[in-house]
């Protein structure tokens, strides 16, 4: 491995540094929009919560196949409400590259064009094409060098549709395509809630464990239709002494009778 670092120029060294730079720049680019779109999904997932919530938690719903079939009429419901501002986005924009062929009566008009017509006049454009930026590093042709600038912005009257389609158009579809990843977030979470809303689990049960089974369940030896366990009462009612009988604490009259008042 020395000996054949040792054999390579400096050129080629910086080349296999801004490689190694640039394989690393994509594999975290790739990271932050795959974390980002893990983090949607999860977003609208729990959308899908709010819009069952209500039936679940009611009863209306009993079942999975009921669930199943709600969800999916509010799950797309939600995707059209989602989705026909980004939908209007885009046909205008596509009513502005119409009107802008009819005026220069030209329907090949061409929107990225850098020299006149196009939304190129207005970014900076290289020349990836010239053949002297580019090497044959072990039998493989690769970009050596930064290619030669061959157009810096300038604004163009010309191009005035082209830099209001182009932006409008990749808006709207950039919008509907998150609409869209909404309802397949959305979908997914409808398909976890119909299993785990509804699902029979006999994890942990034991069929020869009594202990909690509740004692209301066991016979009461003085009343069979009773449970064992009786919730004391309290009555007011049982609290009332009958005037006739004694108090605990009164002596009874003399002759172990009642008096009588008659003389």
């Amino acid at each position: 491995m020395n000996a054949i670092l040792v054999q390579l120029s400096e050129n080629d060294k910086r080349l296999i540094f801004a490689l190694l730079l640039i394989l690393i720049l994509v594999f975290v680019l790739i990271g932050f929009i795959g974390m980002w779109i893990s983090k949607v999904m999860k977003w609208q997932g729990k959308r899908m919560d709010t819009l069952v919530h209500d039936a679940v938690v009611t009863k209306v719903i009993t079942d999975k196949k009921h669930l199943i079939r709600y969800g999916r009429k509010k799950n797309w419901r939600q995707f059209y409400k989602q989705a026909w501002v980004p939908l209007i986005i885009v046909m205008a924009s596509f009513l502005v590259l119409l009107i802008t062929c009819l005026i220069r009566n030209d329907f090949h008009y061409d929107i990225f064009d850098y020299e006149t017509t196009g939304i190129g006049t207005i970014l900076f454009v290289w020349d990836f094409n010239d053949p002297n930026i580019y090497v044959n590093w072990f039998g493989i042709r690769i970009i050596a060098d930064w290619p030669p600038l061959v157009h810096s912005p300038t604004f163009k009257i010309e191009a005035l549709g082209s830099y209001i389609f182009v932006p409008t158009f990749l808006v709207g579809v950039i919008w509907y395509l998150i609409a869209i990843q909404c309802l397949i977030a959305r979908s997914y979470r409808l398909f976890k809630l119909s299993h785990s809303i509804f699902e029979k689990s006999l994890e942990g049960y034991n069929q020869n464990d009594f202990t909690n089974i509740p004692l209301s369940a066991f016979p009461n030896p003085t009343n069979p239709n009773l449970g064992a366990v009786q919730q004391p009462q309290n009555n007011q009612v049982n609290n009332q002494q009958d005037p006739t009988s004694a108090q605990p604490n009164e002596r009874p009259p003399l002759g172990g009778g009642q008096s009588n008042s008659n003389p």
